[in-house]
């Protein structure tokens, strides 16, 4: 498996993939030199290269030679049955004329890119990984839908994340009535300013209610909306060890995002035992079960979003009902078992089809 990530969301799910597949297959890792070791088994190979996710890394790994022939010195000899690629990294489509005799799949985990993010490169990767891979995996039925790529494009779903409930404290009895939580990354396609909309209402409705926002970004945009008031901040890069804390101080979890294709916040939520307000963008509906698991409404709708968290922290016994259903939906569709067996599954469909031969 190859990443150009060295930490965070991306690194969580590929540790936590190749854990379990490694538990029945040799598995091997190629990524940044510095990455983050901390969730990888111990039976997982990780192998650190001079590769990455920065345009100066890019242009660095490419004038120099050398790295480049190292990289595809290391593939070559782990003669892979599979490799398969997480992200589309632009550096990795140079390699690809030298990497045909492998059986490839890509995982795309954003199908377009972010509202305010960078385009033009993320367009032209995702075309080309989808063009020269074997199979694609997406994380939602819209996702599939959105790509076009037929049957070689597999949906199977974003893991959980319950290792974040390794670092120990109380999963119920830490909850803060009235609280809401909005975590990871500041980002405009994340609609805190909807968010930030419902909360003069929310907390004339509910006393006490206080929205904590967690999370490195800019948060220049949304000042003249923050009230301290209602409001708590930690704009800062979290820690793993701390990110269980925050959610199990809430009540509830809310993804209030504007466009987005699917999300690892919803499995923390669900590994803590917290249900989720989300909206109606890309794939993250298909993870939650209105009514049971969390609330879906509309983006772009601060009236909505405040009408779904109201309901909820008026009724702590019905977050708590709604917590413990995500969590059971977690363990039966989301555990990395399942993602697992699907993606070997995956991977035994292509290698049949690139080497006919089924006992691959």
């Amino acid at each position: 498996m190859i990443t150009d990530n060295v930490s965070g969301g991306i690194v969580h799910y590929v540790s936590q993939l190749t854990n379990t597949l490694a538990e029945e297959d040799e598995t091997v890792v190629f990524a940044p030199i510095g990455v983050d070791r901390q969730h990888f088994s111990p039976k997982v190979r990780v192998e650190e290269l001079p590769v990455g996710n920065t345009i100066r890394n890019f242009i660095v790994n490419t004038a120099l030679f050398p790295r480049a022939a190292r990289f595809l010195a290391a593939i070559r000899r782990e003669k892979p049955e599979v490799i398969h690629f997480q992200l589309t990294p632009p550096w990795f489509l140079l390699f690809f004329p030298f990497l045909r005799e492998y059986p490839m799949v890509t995982t795309i985990h954003d199908v377009r890119p972010h509202t305010g993010s960078r385009a033009f490169d993320q367009v032209i990767s995702n075309d080309a990984y989808l063009a020269h891979s074997d199979a694609i995996i997406v994380h939602g039925q819209w996702a599939k839908e959105v790509l076009g790529a037929g049957e070689k494009c597999h949906v199977i779903p974003h893991g959980d994340y319950a290792f974040f409930g390794d670092y120990g404290g109380d999963e119920i009895s830490a909850a803060e009535k009235g609280t809401i939580l909005f975590f990871g990354r500041i980002e405009e396609y994340k609609g805190l300013s909807y968010l930030l909309g419902a909360m003069p209402g929310i907390a004339q409705r509910v006393p006490g209610a206080k929205l904590v926002i967690v999370g490195s970004g800019d948060l220049s945009p949304y000042q003249t909306a923050i009230d301290p008031t209602w409001c708590e901040v930690h704009n800062r890069y979290v820690r793993d060890d701390e990110v269980a804390g925050f959610f199990r101080r809430a009540a509830v979890v809310a993804l209030p995002y504007i466009e987005g294709t699917q999300t690892g916040i919803i499995p923390i939520a669900y590994a803590l035992k917290k249900p989720v307000v989300v909206t109606a963008v890309g794939s993250i509906p298909e993870v939650v079960d209105e009514g049971k698991t969390g609330y879906i409404v509309r983006p772009h709708d601060a009236d909505a979003l405040e009408e779904a968290l109201v309901e909820l922290l008026k009724d702590p016994d019905r977050c708590v009902e709604m917590g413990e259903a995500g969590y059971q939906k977690m363990q039966a569709e989301l555990s990395w078992e399942v993602v697992a067996d699907r993606t070997r599954a995956v991977y035994r469909e292509i290698m049949k089809e690139k080497n006919g031969d089924a006992g691959s």
